[in-house]
């Protein structure tokens, strides 16, 4: 039996071959989003559908073979039925599984539909799924609403920062500086020019980031408080999801570039909820969309 896992995240767009034992037959990988309230539903219909057929042939599997295909990307919490739509006409003959990217990613991180996901990436978000299945989640809002704690939400309050303290409203620190020897600009307008420059994409500003977390390993008070902060919401997203499903030590994990390794930001995050470890989850997202077609059979 051939299974395909779909991961649309924020940036990156992951389409995986598996067989019944998840053993991976072939990963595709394309730096770019398909989400469709970023890059608009013909475009995102025409990425993932030759990102698709790119997948079958590179792996050398014809698509009667397909048996199960599950997807979770960005954007499909609120346009599940287009994304099931598109993936029909791509595949007919499989049975279609559609959910958000952070449900993917809970499911491959604890191999299970049960426990707590919290997600920090170009966006974040939190989900958790109890013993009965009641699920429950919190953010997920996009960059022009929320994603607090997000890579993209740290790296605008980098920038935003970096207009206070050039508005002479608060102290110049390292983190000023960085900011305008890593955009390579001289002067505090070039900000905007380069923000607004219709050509910059959301992950350009999520991989300012790493630069928030150096200057606060450094000491940087306000690298620091920008941390703090981003923790803080994440946290709060956490809250929010055990509450509703009223779980007592629910077994968490961690999802998403900021989270999967060793930041700062996890750190403080793990602080707060009163974490001593995190697991290493068992599945990637992409696997976990494949596990995630499996296991609603």
């Amino acid at each position: 039996m051939i299974s395909v896992g779909i991961d649309g995240g924020g940036s990156t767009l992951r389409i995986g071959i598996y067989k019944e034992n998840l053993e991976c037959i072939h990963l595709h990988e394309l730096p770019e989003t398909a989400n469709p309230s970023i890059i608009g539903f013909k475009k995102a219909e025409e990425q993932l559908s030759s990102s698709l057929f790119q997948t079958m042939d590179e792996a050398g599997v014809d698509i009667s073979e397909v048996q199960d295909v599950g997807a979770g990307m960005a954007g499909a919490a609120q346009n599940p039925d287009w994304l099931r739509n598109v993936l029909s006409k791509a595949m007919p003959q499989a049975k279609i599984t559609v959910a958000p990217d952070y449900e993917i990613a809970l499911i491959g991180a604890h191999g299970k539909r049960f426990g707590v996901l919290v997600l920090s990436g170009t966006g974040s978000a939190a989900c958790g799924i109890d013993a009965t299945g009641e699920s429950a989640h919190s953010g997920g809002w996009g960059y022009l609403l929320d994603d607090g704690g997000s890579g993209y939400w740290l790296g605008l309050e980098m920038l935003k920062s970096a207009t206070r303290v050039a508005d002479g409203r608060e102290e110049k620190t390292e983190l000023y500086q960085q900011t305008f020897e890593h955009l390579k600009i001289s002067v505090p307008d070039d900000l905007i020019s380069w923000l607004y420059d219709p050509e910059r994409k959301n992950r350009e500003i999520s991989q300012l980031a790493p630069l928030v977390f150096e200057c606060a390993t450094k000491g940087d008070l306000e690298a620091q408080r920008i941390v703090d902060d981003g923790a803080e919401q994440l946290y709060q997203l956490y809250l929010s999801v055990v509450k509703r499903l009223d779980f007592t030590n629910p077994p968490v994990m961690f999802a998403g570039g900021l989270l999967s390794s060793d930041t700062l930001l996890r750190r403080l995050l793990m602080q707060k909820i009163g974490l001593k470890k995190v697991s290493v989850p068992k599945y990637s997202p992409v696997e976990g969309a494949a596990l995630m077609a499996n296991i609603s059979k």
